[in-house]
């Protein structure tokens, strides 16, 4: 078979391609011609004393099988006060206007891979696997609007949530909180207004315990994720409103927080919280700061036997046998951190809490995730690839790359909640383009096949072929 494609000049992969290029011409002659007639149906339904027909205008969208281009109608429209303004009925209902000229489906493979690539990488991915050519100008573009309306969002949230009118569903008796910073390069504009090469990106997640998935595997349930750059004040009250979304708070009886003990973090903490300080963060201060091995495994194990009173001796007595002056100071350093998070180097099950009983299916376990936490959710992306961020676009990726983390990446493309199209003239507007069969004649590059009158199938009664290609559009 090949031989005999190779003998013709054409090999399977032009094949697929030249097949793959004619799908796609025909989706996109297929979609424009469902617009136009879903627009038409618009117009004849419109309130025509309201929506004064102004013409026709053509735009264009961008779908993963290549542009679109469609004509709908304009309408002017008289308000009671008498102003006046002009809108496309057919653009309300798409809701095109929070992704800009770009089709839901192609804004999501769009958000997905930047998430994992480069913009670069991501615009030459899509570009290579749909039928739909992009720039890495073009997808920037399309992160910051979404990022923009992300923002948006959560400002509204947090307005809503400082009057009282956010009450999430969950009850659950505990609620584990961690929260971390990372801090990422600036680029040009943003470095030198700042004088400042880098700045933290906040990250903080909120959970309701463990679920076991399998041999010693668990997954933290119910997980809120919050990032961004932002103030203290500002992220307590981004992270505490997107808590509120999902929990109930009123029935929660113990919050518990593991952080590194940064002031940002303990500045805003309740004070009915309970504070442990990160496991990761303890015992990092103690290899850094310790440079005698003898006395790191002594100082690791008087923590692990929860000895804190025998801990302050014992560093009290090892700052005074050393002569030198620098490992003097990095003792005391340890000294110092120690004691303003003195009240969370025991782990919160030593702290004397009364926990309520876990919900059924749920475990309570040692805390400590945030370092992975960091790592997945914003370096990276943003931290060990060599790159560089301004501080709007850097902060438009820190929320997409913690709703991706929270499971919710699809609220960042998918804003409506109700069906656009109406399922009747959905399956007649189908049944109309089918029976007319309009089919491209040539592909992209010019290939003429040998295809004429209507499609194979679309004709007589619905059976055999013609039914499978209905079932494939959706009828």
């Amino acid at each position: 078979m090949n031989s005999m494609i190779m003998e013709n000049g054409v090999t399977f992969k032009t094949l697929e391609k030249n097949i793959f290029s004619w799908v796609c011409e025909i989706g996109r002659q297929f979609t424009t011609e469902f617009l136009e007639r879903y627009d038409r149906m618009l117009m004849e339904e419109r309130d025509k004393k309201k929506y004064r027909h102004k013409g026709y205008r053509q735009t264009t969208i961008k779908t993963v099988y290549g542009e679109v281009t469609y004509r709908r109608a304009v309408c002017e429209v008289t308000e009671e006060d008498g102003s006046r303004h002009f809108v496309y009925l057919l653009d309300e209902t798409l809701q095109l206007d929070h992704v800009g000229l770009i089709s839901t489906n192609m804004a999501e493979l769009l958000v997905k891979g930047v998430t994992e690539l480069s913009y670069r990488e991501c615009a030459a991915k899509v570009s290579e696997m749909t039928g739909q050519t992009i720039s890495a100008m073009g997808v920037w573009n399309v992160i910051q609007s979404l990022g923009e309306k992300v923002c948006e969002e959560e400002t509204q949230l947090v307005e809503e949530y400082k009057k009282g009118h956010i009450q999430g569903k969950r009850e659950v008796p505990v609620l584990f909180e961690e929260a971390d910073g990372v801090y990422v390069r600036l680029q040009g504009k943003d470095r030198k207004s700042s004088r400042q090469d880098k700045a933290e990106i906040k990250v903080g997640i909120a959970y309701d315990g463990w679920k076991k998935t399998g041999k010693e595997r668990y997954i933290l349930s119910d997980k809120v994720v919050v990032a961004g750059f932002a103030r203290a004040k500002e992220f307590h009250e981004c992270r505490e409103a997107a808590i509120a979304e999902t929990y109930n708070l009123e029935e929660v009886c113990e919050r518990i927080l593991n952080a590194d003990g940064a002031s940002w973090i303990k500045k805003v903490k309740d004070k009915s919280t309970c504070f442990q300080l990160d496991p990761f963060h303890r015992n990092k201060a103690v290899r850094e700061r310790v440079h005698n091995q003898k006395a790191v495994k002594d100082i690791m194990e008087l923590l692990d036997g929860e000895k804190i009173e025998e801990l302050f001796e014992y560093l009290e007595l090892y700052r005074n046998s050393l002569s030198e002056e620098g490992e003097i100071e990095d003792v005391e350093e340890l000294i110092r951190y120690y004691r303003n998070n003195e009240e969370g180097l025991l782990p919160y099950q030593s702290q004397g809490l009364e926990l309520p009983k876990h919900p059924e299916g749920l475990e309570y376990r040692n805390m400590g995730t945030m370092e992975n936490h960091v790592w997945s959710v914003i370096a990276r992306r943003m931290k060990h690839n060599h790159t560089s961020w301004s501080r709007r676009g850097g902060n438009h990726l820190a929320k997409i790359l913690a709703k991706k983390c929270s499971g919710k990446l699809y609220e960042v493309t998918e804003k409506r909640k109700h069906p656009a199209f109406e399922e009747e003239k959905v399956e007649e507007i189908y049944g109309e383009i089918l029976m007319s069969s309009k089919t491209p004649k040539r592909d992209g590059k010019g290939y003429a096949y040998p295809v004429l009158g209507h499609l194979v199938g679309l004709e007589g009664k619905v059976q055999g072929d013609r039914r499978k290609l209905l079932a494939m559009a959706g009828c």
